[in-house]
């Protein structure tokens, strides 16, 4: 079936046979079947006009998603909130990748209901996935923000950081967006530099990730320590220091995240070499 990929239009515009993903104050709503709900109910949440945005135009069943306002009744759904990283934390990051795109294309949406030259309302593409300026034709397409995600090695240790603000105690790899004009490479040596201080060599790419809080490409990193003493900047990182394998603290697991696949590609690394 053939789907126009108009990707912002009133939600009772959306032709049937369609799917709906439905949030409400930036917790995913989840309902007995799951979080995919039917074009059915579209219409008892008229009158109110709902902006739908295209998620997938692939799809046999296209699938849209709905920012519900803060003080909508949802009751009668029969569903229940439950916030994006803690669903993400329970499943893997394919099984999240649509709740994270609906995230991200909503985000979008939301942060460019007007044009930044002229202020006139923005409108969706036609034919694009964009949204246009009805008055200077200014055209903008989802924002992706490049970060770099490292491991850093030194013999059997790794090095892990616990961020400022992060709920729990979760220690993870070293991060940062790029700054204009870097490459991965040099964005990683400043970051590294900037939140601890220590230098690194070797730098070598291993995968990346999509990372829809809101809107970040990750790419995921080895490097080799090559001097310094540690010393957190007291902003970013409340915490970091050298494990062991057996002394691992918690961190995110392989099939959440490209940090979690880091750590488990160095884990399996030196299960080999022991073996």
């Amino acid at each position: 079936m053939k789907v126009s990929l108009s990707c912002v239009l009133p939600l009772e515009d959306v032709a049937a046979p369609a799917s709906l993903i439905l949030f409400q104050g930036g917790d995913l709503l989840v309902g007995a079947a799951g979080y995919v709900w039917s074009l059915d109910i579209a219409a008892k949440l008229q009158p109110r006009m709902r902006t739908a945005v295209l998620i997938d135009a692939s799809a046999f069943i296209p699938c849209y998603a709905v920012a519900l306002d803060a003080d909508d009744d949802i009751a009668w759904l029969e569903g229940e909130l439950r916030q994006p990283r803690q669903i993400l934390m329970a499943s893997s990051f394919a099984d999240f990748l649509p709740i994270g795109k609906a995230m991200q294309l909503l985000h979008w949406v939301k942060s460019h209901r007007f044009c930044g030259y002229c202020s006139a309302e923005m409108q969706g593409h036609l034919a694009e996935r964009a949204l246009c300026c009805s008055r200077c034709d200014l055209r903008v397409y989802p924002r992706i923000s490049p970060c770099v995600i490292v491991l850093i090695t030194r013999g059997d240790e790794i090095l892990l950081a616990r961020h400022v603000g992060r709920v729990g105690s979760w220690f993870s790899c070293l991060a940062g967006f790029m700054e204009v004009g870097e490459t991965p490479e040099e964005t990683i040596r400043r970051e590294v530099r900037e939140e601890t201080a220590i230098e690194v060599t070797n730098i070598r790419y291993v995968s990346s990730q999509s990372w829809p809080f809101p809107s970040q490409l990750m790419l995921g990193f080895f490097a080799d320590y090559a001097g310094g003493e540690i010393r957190i900047d007291g902003n970013e990182i409340a915490e970091a220091g050298w494990f062991l394998p057996k002394d691992l603290p918690k961190t995110p697991g392989p099939g959440i995240s490209v940090a979690g696949e880091l750590i488990e590609l160095f884990l399996k690394s030196r299960r080999k070499r022991s073996t």
